[in-house]
């Protein structure tokens, strides 16, 4: 197994190299400037890149994301708008993962008090009103999810391992999603994506274990390496999703979900 840990120390992100990086990148379109993610967290590993989030007025286009290296650091510039985030804090499936983002960002730069708009908006922020949507979200990810079932099948009757891999990759992140949704889960981090979600979900349910078994963060008793094995596992994880959906389900929707499901008690 793969042990990176000895190959870099930690080097601490200095307070000189922020400063340089505002001066850099600060010019008459900057309102603000944010440094986010793992730095910001206090969390970094000797791979972790600097992430900087540069606001700029609501009409500036483009909003490209661009890269460069500064002290052995990787810096991930994203380019932000007050009104785009206030947009997707306004989304559930957006504002899950803003709002712990800007929560916990720190604040490099704030020329006209945009970045005090920033934090008081996601400090602010209520999950309360988009409840119900949310859910409702969900249930549309699992009744999509009914094509991706039948593609896979399609795919294994044809002998497409390409395709079967394809589409049980995509059914692993959506289910994710609804569950996402379904339980409210705010990100801290992408990299705790999958271990938030089974946390929310239970640890020691069904789901969580078919949702490790297709990660590969857990083995059973059948090699999951297989390709037609990980298909199966997808298809067990999705009938767990509509389980535990089933109640906030639509009639309409019920009707289609138990047909995939039939499809599925074989396998």
């Amino acid at each position: 197994m793969l042990d990176p840990s000895p190959l870099l120390p930690v080097t601490p992100l200095s307070e000189v190299l922020l400063a340089q990086l505002v001066a850099e990148l600060d010019n008459e379109h900057i309102r603000g400037i944010c440094l986010g993610g793992s730095h910001a967290r206090g969390e970094a590993t000797p791979y972790s890149d600097v992430d900087i989030a540069c606001f700029v007025p609501d009409s500036y286009r483009p909003l490209r994301k661009r890269f460069m290296y500064r002290d052995g650091h990787l810096v991930s510039i994203a380019l932000k708008t007050l009104e785009g985030v206030r947009q997707q804090i306004s989304e559930p499936d957006q504002a899950l993962w803003i709002v712990p983002s800007f929560r916990q960002s720190r604040v490099l730069l704030d020329k006209d008090g945009s970045m005090r708009q920033l934090k008081q908006m996601v400090e602010e922020f209520s999950w309360e009103p988009l409840r119900s949507e949310a859910i409702g979200f969900a249930g549309h990810i699992l009744i999509c999810d009914a094509e991706l079932v039948h593609k896979l099948f399609s795919n294994l009757w044809k002998g497409n391992l390409s395709g079967v891999s394809y589409v049980t990759t995509g059914l692993l992140e959506s289910v994710t999603e609804a569950m996402m949704l379904y339980h409210a889960v705010f990100i801290t981090t992408d990299s705790l994506y999958y271990e938030e979600v089974e946390r929310a979900v239970g640890l020691d349910t069904r789901w969580t274990h078919y949702h490790r078994l297709l990660t590969g963060t857990e083995t059973g008793p059948e090699e999951t390496g297989s390709i037609e094995v990980r298909a199966k596992v997808a298809l067990h994880l999705y009938a767990e999703t509509a389980s535990l959906l089933y109640p906030v389900l639509s009639e309409q929707r019920r009707a289609v979900i138990e047909e995939v499901l039939r499809m599925i008690e074989g396998v």
